[in-house]
């Protein structure tokens, strides 16, 4: 499953992860993509956001990503 988001802080990205782990709870998946979209991310932002994610209270994984769509 993909679940796709507009990035626009940091609350917004966690509650993103826990949405996207009820998604794959509800649908009988383990493991859930996110990809937030963003004008610019840098190497230190993708590392620090881009870890896999196991929710707690699911046990699905969110796997999320960055696309740039920036120049």
């Amino acid at each position: 499953m993909i679940e796709v988001k507009s990035y626009t802080n940091e609350s917004g990205y966690n509650e993103a992860l826990k949405q996207a782990a009820g998604y794959g709870k509800d649908i009988g998946v383990p493991e859930v993509s996110l990809v937030f979209f963003v004008e610019y991310v840098d190497d230190a932002n993708r590392e620090k956001y881009g870890k896999i994610h196991t929710d707690e209270e699911t046990g699905v994984r969110v796997v999320p990503m960055f696309v740039g769509t920036g120049n």
